[in-house]
């Protein structure tokens, strides 16, 4: 399996938007990605601004796949404009 566990910051003004593009994106992507495992999004306790990802492939190759999904095409056009930070963490499980 290839885990991700990214952490991301957002815009307060961008804040309502970016959170619906962030759950459609995680909902789609276990829809209609037979290979994405899991894609839970939580919100950071006491940090309405911060949000940390846990993403579940089959492989390296079925994630790069999901970057080519018109579902994370949308979500990646608004995050560009809507995150002041990112760090993403491969992961593998014990």
């Amino acid at each position: 399996m290839f885990t991700l566990f990214v952490q991301v910051e957002v815009r307060p003004e961008l804040l309502d938007e970016f959170r619906t593009a962030m759950k459609a994106n995680a909902s789609k992507s276990v829809e209609r990605e037979p290979e994405c495992r899991r894609f839970d999004v939580y919100a950071v306790t006491g940090e309405p601004t911060r949000f940390v990802y846990h993403e579940v492939y089959t492989s390296e190759e079925a994630w790069k796949a999901h970057r080519d999904t018109p579902h994370f095409i949308e979500y990646d056009r608004l995050a560009r404009r809507a995150l002041t930070s990112r760090v993403v963490t491969r992961a593998e499980q014990l």
